[in-house]
């Protein structure tokens, strides 16, 4: 924050304190965008701070109280409970614009937020390139979303929310300030400038290496630092490990749009098809389910890799509106 804009001025500011020249080198300052969240915080401090209505409803109903409790003199009664009712009565558009105010702050928070941030996302069966406000480069796999500051980086750290897979060639500052990527569920990446690929999804959460090196902040406050080549899988239950795979292209396969199997079950290979094209198909049988498959093969859409497998499973592919089902023909008797 600049050191003429402190939290004091703001709340003076709020509270309609602030001087014609302070409010001016406020307008000034909030010209900088990134200024904004800062702004909005000291605006949540002091909304905490100062609520906008107080009602002494505690007196209210106590007098009332005591004169149904025929603790008033019968000729007072009337005038007390005129004065409640009046007092009630003068409530009402309170009671309502407080309410009203409630319904705004939540939209506002609502709103906030969109305007704060913004979501990239990369379509079914295609990944997507860009570059962030940082020089920072991200290829973004199918199906996926990174979350990002609409208005650039704040002082503090570049921040992204990762949902899916995505490899990141992140751009050291001379600053040094940190670059993390949140993948939900309390696992948190920062680097200061290095290349690694993230995957964030319902089955867990994986980092690869490439270059440089990352510190991995893990559930219940532990921390693990990778090097180069080393490859962190967790399951959804928290289980992790670290390893060194002898073929990376296994993990970054799909930047070429193909998919690489290592003596992988064809209950692997289907939930790699379900996440990289945004569709369900269900192995019906077992046996099925538990063959194995090996190779690199290349596919832009579901159907390619479907045929591919049908061929080599000898199996039949039953399509409906909701998903797609795989099981092994019945074979009839000659």
């Amino acid at each position: 924050m600049n050191e003429l804009i402190t939290k004091q001025l703001l709340f003076d500011f709020f509270e309609g304190k602030a001087t014609s020249m302070q409010r001016k080198l406020i307008e000034q300052w909030l010209e900088d965008s990134e200024n904004e969240e800062q702004y909005y915080r000291c605006v949540d401090e002091w909304e905490r701070l100062h609520p906008q209505l107080l009602i002494d409803t505690e007196k209210s109903q106590h007098e009332y109280d005591f004169f149904l409790d025929g603790g008033i003199a019968q000729e007072k009664r009337a005038e007390v409970l005129f004065r409640v009712s009046r007092k009630s009565r003068n409530l009402l558009p309170w009671i309502g614009m407080l309410a009203a105010a409630s319904v705004l702050l939540a939209l506002a928070y609502v709103f906030r937020s969109e305007l704060m941030y913004r979501s990239i996302e990369s379509p079914h069966g295609r990944f997507t390139s860009f570059f962030l406000s940082d020089s920072t480069e991200v290829t973004l796999n199918s199906n996926s979303v990174l979350r990002v500051p609409r208005f650039g980086f704040g002082e503090d750290v570049r921040q992204v929310w990762l949902t899916g897979e995505a490899e990141f060639k992140v751009t050291h500052q001379k600053n040094n300030l940190r670059f993390e990527v949140l993948m939900g569920d309390g696992y948190r990446i920062e680097v200061l400038g290095t290349e690694f690929n993230a995957f964030s999804r319902a089955r867990g959460k994986r980092v690869f290496l490439a270059k440089g090196k990352v510190k991995l902040n893990l559930p219940a406050g532990r921390e693990l630092y990778l090097s180069p080549g080393n490859y962190f899988t967790a399951d959804s239950k928290g289980t992790f490990k670290v390893v060194t795979p002898e073929e990376p292209l296994a993990i970054t396969a799909w930047k070429e749009q193909t998919f690489y199997f290592d003596d992988a079950t064809l209950a692997e290979v289907v939930e790699q098809i379900n996440e990289r094209f945004a569709v369900h198909i269900r192995i019906v049988d077992d046996e099925l389910a538990s063959r194995k498959i090996g190779g690199i093969y290349q596919a832009k859409e579901p159907e390619a890799l479907l045929e591919i497998l049908s061929a080599m499973f000898d199996m039949k592919i039953t399509r409906s509106a909701d998903e797609i089902e795989l099981r092994t023909p019945i074979k009839q008797d000659l």
